[in-house]
C-alpha cells in the first residue's frame, strides 16, 4: 500500500474542512427555518425550491456532508469519507453542469473527488471485487 503524497493529503484535508463545514452551515439553515442561498438560474432554483419543500432533504444532506467531511479528516476513514460523498458529488457536477451553468464549480468539486477515490483505489477495490469469505481455522464447513 502506498502513503498518499503530500498534495493529496492536502486536498483531502480541505475537501474534508470544507464539506464538514457545509452541513454544519445546512443544518443550522435548517434548523433556524432559514431559505436555501439563491440560485444564478430558474431551473437552479426550482430544483433547490423542490428539495427545500420535501424537508428531509437537508437534514440527510448535512449528516451525509458531516459524515463524510470528518471521515476525510483522517487517512483511516477516508475511503468511507470518499463513499459518503460520492452520491452527493455526483448531484452537485450534474446541477452545476445541467442547472446552474457553474460548470468550473461542479467539475472541480467532482475532479477533487476522483484525486481522492482514485488515490485511495486500492482500499475502495473491496467494493467491486468479490472475496468469498474463508472459515476460521478449526471451523471447517461441510
Amino acid at each position: 500500500m502506498r502513503l498518499p503524497t503530500k498534495a493529496v493529503i492536502v486536498v483531502r484535508l480541505l475537501y474534508g474542512l470544507f464539506f464538514a463545514s457545509t452541513g454544519f452551515v445546512i443544518a443550522i439553515f435548517s434548523t433556524l427555518g432559514w431559505p436555501s442561498p439563491r440560485q444564478p438560474t430558474l431551473a437552479a432554483q426550482a430544483f433547490t425550491d423542490a428539495l427545500d419543500a420535501a424537508r428531509i432533504i437537508n437534514p440527510l444532506l448535512s449528516a451525509t456532508y458531516i459524515g463524510g467531511g470528518l471521515s476525510l479528516l483522517f487517512d483511516r476513514t477516508a475511503p468511507l469519507g470518499v463513499v459518503l460523498l460520492a452520491p452527493a458529488i455526483g448531484t452537485i457536477f450534474f446541477f452545476h453542469l445541467v442547472l446552474s451553468g457553474a460548470v468550473v464549480w461542479g467539475t472541480a468539486n467532482a475532479l477533487c473527488l476522483a484525486i481522492l477515490a482514485w488515490s485511495y483505489r486500492d482500499r475502495l477495490s473491496g467494493l467491486w471485487t468479490y472475496a468469498p469469505a474463508v472459515p476460521a481455522p478449526g471451523r471447517e464447513t461441510s
